[in-house]
């Protein structure tokens, strides 16, 4: 009996008990559903994550501060205070002869706003923060309208999260922002009260997705002028009229973008040996990637418990239908069928149910797959995130699935089909 023969059998005896059988594929088919749906959907969000990142540089990028052993999130939001080592130009131009580094430029966070006007309407500045950077490449953002920063938008220029324009009223119409005025209102314990400067007027020219909190980015030089406010108490002395928080305290950090990601560490290297800290963005995304797979290991153990109770209705359906084809059995070994012909027959049996069960499982996560996108679709729009569709199940993980699912249906009948091989045939023959 060649294997298309024990196929073909194997098939004709489950049909003899369509219930029993069909409860088995379903056992199994809500296993490989979890497992496939579980693992695509962690190995899909993990890759969409690391795709968004390159996209704005980040695999490349290192970030450096007066601090030493800051993370690259705390780096991000750096606010000096005078403490630390102190970030100048001179700092910067040290940076850029480093050998591999493509880009750089100073950075500030600015918190001297309380307010922003858009069209009349008003937002608090409460958790919004507002970085400033010279528009030459080297931070790039993720746009859902209108441009990124450029030469030409120098001193009026403001990017503005998608987030913030959803709270304006413009959410899924970003482009209508483009161009209108925004007007920042600076803190009234941001100096003397009767030292307050006017609000900064500016021009939105780009809307990004709120990956990174929400914040206005402007230029550079703009930025630190945000930072210098008058004081009266020293007007005795003209050089002495401005304070400026850049002068006192240093820029909140340099961002460079390397050349290659491989090349990342060695500037790292360099950077630190200058006394400054430095930490790269690929250390977070690497730091992300590493909660994802044990994130997958997971859910990829909660589906393979499911798949090991499916086993079990196996073996329970595989030792019923051994005790219901004893004679059958006694028969096939009185005309000479083998122990192993008898075993085999068995597991292929097994291996029928557990690949039924697995086909339909992998078909049915395809439906399932579907429905989180469009769920996804959503929360995604409501970022302002242009991607769609993030949740794909590979042909890898589908054909695992199918493999993984017969083999399991194999192994759990190993125990019935033995048993069966081991039957007596004169005992088998008399069963009743």
């Amino acid at each position: 009996m060649n294997f298309f023969d024990q196929f073909r059998t194997g098939l004709r005896n489950l049909r003899r008990q369509k219930l029993r059988t069909s409860l088995t594929i379903f056992a199994i088919v809500i296993g490989a559903v979890s497992v496939t749906v579980m693992l695509s959907l962690v190995t899909s969000t993990k890759s969409f994550l690391v795709s968004s990142a390159e996209k704005i540089g980040m695999d490349t990028r290192v970030i450096v501060t007066g601090t030493p052993g800051l993370s690259y999130r705390d780096s991000q939001w750096n606010s000096p205070d005078g403490s630390e080592k102190k970030i100048d130009p001179a700092v910067l131009a040290a940076i850029k002869t480093i050998d591999k580094v493509q880009s750089a430029t100073l950075y500030v966070n600015n918190g001297m706003f309380e307010s922003f006007t858009v069209d009349n309407q008003e937002l608090t500045m409460k958790q919004v923060g507002v970085e400033g950077y010279t528009p030459n490449g080297t931070i790039r953002h993720i746009l859902v309208a209108g441009s990124e920063l450029s030469e030409d938008s120098v001193g009026s220029g403001v990017l503005i999260s998608s987030d913030l324009a959803s709270h304006l009223g413009f959410k899924g119409k970003e482009s209508a922002l483009i161009g209108k005025s925004i007007s920042l209102r600076y803190r009234k314990d941001s100096g003397p009260s009767d030292a307050l400067k006017p609000d900064e007027v500016g021009k939105i020219v780009g809307v990004t997705a709120s990956d990174n909190g929400s914040r206005l980015s402007v230029d550079l030089d703009w930025a630190v002028s945000f930072q210098t406010m008058p004081n009266p108490q020293n007007n005795q002395n003209p050089q002495m009229q401005n304070q400026s928080q850049i002068d006192r305290n240093g820029y909140s950090s340099i961002w460079v973008s390397v050349d290659q990601k491989k090349n990342v560490d060695n500037v790292l290297s360099e950077i630190k040996k200058l006394g400054f800290g430095a930490a790269a963005g690929k250390e977070e995304i690497d730091s992300q990637s590493t909660a994802f797979t044990i994130i997958g290991a997971i859910l990829g153990g909660i589906g393979a418990i499911a798949l090991l109770v499916a086993a079990i209705g196996v073996i329970n359906t595989m030792v019923m239908a051994t005790l219901e084809r004893t004679r059958e059995i006694g028969i096939m070994r009185a005309i000479g069928a083998t122990k192993k012909t008898i075993r085999r027959l068995f597991r292929v049996e097994a291996g029928v149910l557990g690949c039924a069960g697995g086909l339909f499982g992998v078909m049915l996560s395809y439906g399932v797959a579907i429905g989180l996108n469009q769920i996804l679709n959503k929360q995604l729009a409501n970022s302002g995130i242009a991607d769609r569709n993030i949740v794909s199940i590979s042909p890898q993980i589908a054909v695992t699935v199918l493999f993984i699912t017969t083999m399991i249906g194999m192994i759990a009948g190993s125990l019935p089909a033995r048993r069966a091989a081991n039957m007596d045939p004169v005992e088998a023959l008399r069963y009743e």
